[in-house]
């Protein structure tokens, strides 16, 4: 029996696993071009890799987020009152945390030279 399962796995480097290709980086990405991948294999691993890749490029690049913003139009005076609303706002809450930071704190002011008991020096 033992014999039997040797000869089976002879072919097999020596009883330890087959080898199984792994790709670098370099495999997918294209010199020049940062809006495309290219897929090394015909395997649908190679196919997904390189879907993970071109995902991350085009996260990178933002052209997704480049898409987005030319769903619809948005007046230029429209886009300047959103900014001021916000800087607005921005400004409202760091008054308040300081107001509030500020509110119970008791000034405390070191009395003038020659006032109160004499310290020995």
């Amino acid at each position: 029996m033992q014999e039997n399962y040797k000869k089976a796995r002879s072919n097999d480097r020596d009883g330890k696993r087959p080898f199984k290709k792994r790709w670098t980086r370099q495999d997918f990405y294209i010199e020049g071009n940062s809006n495309g991948v290219k897929v090394p294999d015909a395997s649908t691993g190679a196919l997904e890799k390189s879907l993970k890749y071109l995902k991350r490029q085009m996260k990178d690049t933002d052209v997704i987020g480049q898409a987005r913003a030319r769903q619809e139009f948005i007046k230029p005076s429209a886009v300047r009152r959103k900014k001021m609303q916000d800087a607005k706002r921005a400004q409202w809450v760091e008054d308040r945390v300081s107001e509030r930071f500020w509110k119970d704190h008791v000034w405390t002011v070191p009395p003038p030279k020659g006032y109160g008991p004499i310290m020995p020096e």
